[in-house]
């Protein structure tokens, strides 16, 4: 994928993360409908693309938001499938197995926005920036958000050096 001309680009080894972050709107009417609010929180930390039909993410987000948020605690991965599972039989959808809640938990995991507890079985939480109030139920937005600063920094640091080559 990385020769051209026989040359190889180690770029993609130096990936740690990859963020895409979309400004959208936010009408007033979605506040209070909980599936499209999670579709679009989705959308906007780049989860999920526009007109995306996939929703397992979307299921592991809601089952997250249910457990931290209505029942102050921190889900395993079982909780998840079960909450996962009993939503998508109210909504008269196939179920879903372990393996997919735990594919999108590492998704969730890598882009900084659930921590999972040390420990076998261990039980996941929402990622919250240093200086976030524990209380703060957007603190993992902190956490996303000091990832991006922190790459803009490099950048502009490494445009700034690029700006010097030509000089």
């Amino acid at each position: 994928m990385y020769k051209r001309y026989g040359m190889k680009h180690p770029e993609g080894r130096l990936v740690r993360s990859e963020w895409t972050i979309r400004l959208m709107d936010l009408p007033p009417e979605m506040l209070s409908r909980k599936r499209q609010l999670l579709r679009w929180v989705a959308i906007s930390l780049g989860l999920i693309t526009p007109g995306d039909e996939r929703a397992g993410i979307i299921d592991v987000l809601d089952a997250m938001f249910h457990y931290v948020f209505s029942k102050d605690v921190e889900p395993t991965a079982d909780d998840i499938l079960f909450y996962v599972n009993m939503r998508r039989k109210e909504r008269g959808e196939k179920p879903v197995v372990l393996e997919a809640v735990r594919y999108h938990l590492r998704r969730l995991e890598g882009m900084g926005i659930v921590e999972r507890t040390k420990g076998r079985g261990g039980t996941y939480r929402f990622t919250r920036a240093l200086d976030s109030s524990p209380s703060d139920p957007a603190a993992f937005v902190d956490s996303v958000f000091a990832q991006v600063s922190q790459s803009r920094a490099v950048i502009r640091r490494a445009v700034g050096a690029l700006a010097s080559l030509y000089k």
